[in-house]
């Protein structure tokens, strides 16, 4: 095997590779059926563009190739604020006993690398085994909950403003994300707020909660200094998917996050079978007040 840096012209078949091993996974947890391939196409489009945003802004992008230069095996990583993220990791599924994964995460997620590190992972035991080597521990699941967003009213003494892209909000909302992860992520944050609607809510004039609304066929993440008031985000996310014109929409929720998973329940969204672990060095991330990006390759 060559293990070899990420190049610009491995977009696709990288992709393919990812989409591939995915869908096959997915078919052995029988979470998916041969008909809905064509969904992991669907979904690669309307994330496309957080994806290529990983690509430019990535820490760490290395490759796998077989001898006939087929690529095998994949891992992405990004750093902000010292703290590293793996944001894919994928190894073809004939090749998985081959140590290409440990090749991969050595190059990507070398460890020690960084005050904090981080993983959101599918329940792929092979992976999880890789995984849990590399100074990561559990933390909790996350839920998919699928839904039609619907128009409904919530009592809330929360202030909430449409807010205009700008620095002042962008680092308001950057001193949350360091206050509820324990790190600061300027890139994927202005990334959100040129493509998405960014909702502030104060109390008392003091800001407490940031949510991204609907924007690009995605929504999230959000996060709030109270967890009290996560039903108050995912309804303005809701009303944002509405009023965007979305036909459904899915909300990735911590599990310990459990007001916010009791309101997707109670306002008649479906958990889907496809769950995922969180996996992280930080012990004190505040998980069970936020809400993570739907594309799920990041917090």
């Amino acid at each position: 095997m060559n293990i070899r840096p990420f190049e610009s012209a491995d977009r696709m078949p990288v992709y393919r590779m990812f989409r591939t091993v995915l869908g096959d996974f997915m078919l052995a947890q029988e979470i998916a059926a041969d008909e809905d391939s064509d969904d992991l196409d669907e979904y690669f489009k309307h994330q496309q563009n957080y994806y290529v945003h990983l690509e430019k802004h990535a820490s760490e992008d290395w490759v796998a190739e077989d001898d006939q230069n087929n690529i095998v095996g994949w891992a992405r990583s990004i750093e902000r604020d010292d703290h590293l993220q793996l944001t894919h990791f994928f190894v073809d599924t004939k090749t998985q006993d081959a140590g290409v994964g440990h090749a991969l995460l050595d190059k990507a997620f070398p460890l020690g690398r960084g005050k904090q590190c981080s993983i959101i992972a599918t329940v792929n035991p092979r992976a999880l085994s890789l995984y849990l080597r590399y100074g990561v521990s559990f933390q909790g699941m996350a839920f998919s909950l699928n839904g039609r967003p619907k128009f409904r009213t919530l009592d809330t003494d929360l202030d909430i403003e449409l807010a205009e892209p700008s620095t002042q909000k962008l680092n308001a909302v950057l001193d949350i994300d360091s206050a509820i992860l324990g790190y600061r992520r300027e890139p994927e944050i202005e990334f959100f707020m040129n493509n998405q609607p960014i909702f502030l809510f104060r109390r008392e004039g003091k800001l407490a909660s940031y949510a991204f609304g609907y924007g690009n066929h995605t929504i999230g993440p959000a996060a709030t200094l109270s967890k009290i008031d996560m039903p108050a985000l995912m309804h303005q996310i809701e009303q944002s998917a509405l009023a965007g014109g979305a036909d459904s929409i899915e909300l990735v929720i911590p599990a310990m996050a459990d007001n916010a998973v009791r309101w997707a329940l109670e306002s008649g969204y479906k958990m889907d079978s496809f769950h995922e672990f969180l996996l992280s060095s930080n012990l004190d991330m505040k998980l069970d007040r936020y809400l993570i990006t739907q594309s799920s390759f990041t917090w």
